[in-house]
């Protein structure tokens, strides 16, 4: 006798909640209610805090071991200019020197915007052609063609009206970057404290993000330096929009991504209906 739609419905619904090995599919952590306990408040506020000032102390000796590694990146890269400090003081008790590059960019010449424009129709039939399969990596291309026209429009029309120089580029782009990895810490304990992972956990992770950052900064420094003062002040805007901050963006995502992946603290697995509910959930998570 055939099951009726509804007893089908049913059965189909609690397969769908379990495992390749007929264990039951937990709900994933983001999607558990969870309560809000005094230690994991302590967590959620204290640590991030103390995280956070512990990174703002660390800006000046980490502003010295910038300066190092641009005075080794920048001469290795065949660009002219020694390494400046900038201070900067949040507050009257607080304050730290920040790196810069003093190498200068030139307008645009006719010669430039032969070469960006050729790289720019490269990048679009490269979109083009890629399979379906590389669908957002067409489309960022093509984002990134659109935001070079548009810098090639912009200094074709008003070349001398451009704002920033690369010197004064630099400097900012660093000091953002100190902004972003005393920001990080706080931004986790919004985000990945509240959930029921391990303390230590969540510190390593935070260091993990923040160390990264840390190291990529001065490379991008580097990076647009040297993009800038061969194609011109026209690829600035590419660089800032495309590999500027977004780039620590998609970092602090993937290393997030990561971290909720990590096991949590055991919970009770929901029971299906039928014989096999419990004992299927105890032998999936036997079997890993």
């Amino acid at each position: 006798m055939a099951p009726s739609n509804d007893g089908r419905g049913r059965l189909l619904g609690e397969l769908r909640a379990r495992g390749s090995r007929g264990g039951v599919i937990g709900e994933h952590r983001a999607m558990v209610s969870g309560r809000l306990t005094p230690s994991r408040v302590l967590s959620m506020v204290v640590v991030p805090v103390l995280l956070s000032a512990l990174v703002a102390l660390s800006l000046q000796p980490l502003g010295e071991v910038w300066r190092l590694a641009l005075e080794r990146l920048i001469p290795w890269l065949g660009l002219p200019g020694p390494i400046g400090f900038a201070s900067a003081t949040p507050s009257a008790l607080f304050g730290f020197y920040v790196p810069h590059v003093t190498t200068p960019a030139p307008l645009p010449g006719v010669w430039h915007y032969w070469a960006v424009g050729g790289i720019c129709a490269l990048v679009l039939a490269v979109s083009l052609v890629l399979p379906v399969r590389f669908m957002p990596l067409r489309y960022y291309l093509r984002f990134a063609t659109l935001i070079q026209l548009s810098s090639i429009l912009y200094f074709a029309i008003r070349p001398d009206s451009f704002p920033y120089a690369l010197p004064q580029y630099t400097l900012g782009f660093l000091q953002a970057g100190c902004a972003v990895l005393v920001l990080v810490p706080l931004v986790l304990g919004l985000t990945f404290y509240p959930f029921d992972i391990a303390v230590w956990r969540k510190v390593l992770l935070t260091a993990m993000v923040v160390g990264h950052m840390a190291v990529l900064l001065p490379l991008q420094v580097a990076l647009h330096s040297y993009v800038v003062y061969h194609l011109s002040l026209l690829a600035l805007p590419t660089m800032f929009f495309l590999w500027g901050l977004l780039i620590e963006v998609f970092v602090f995502v993937a290393f997030y991504g990561w971290g909720m992946s990590w096991p949590d603290a055991a919970r009770a697995t929901p029971a299906l209906r039928g014989g096999q509910g419990r004992r299927g959930a105890n032998a999936e998570g036997g079997a890993r």
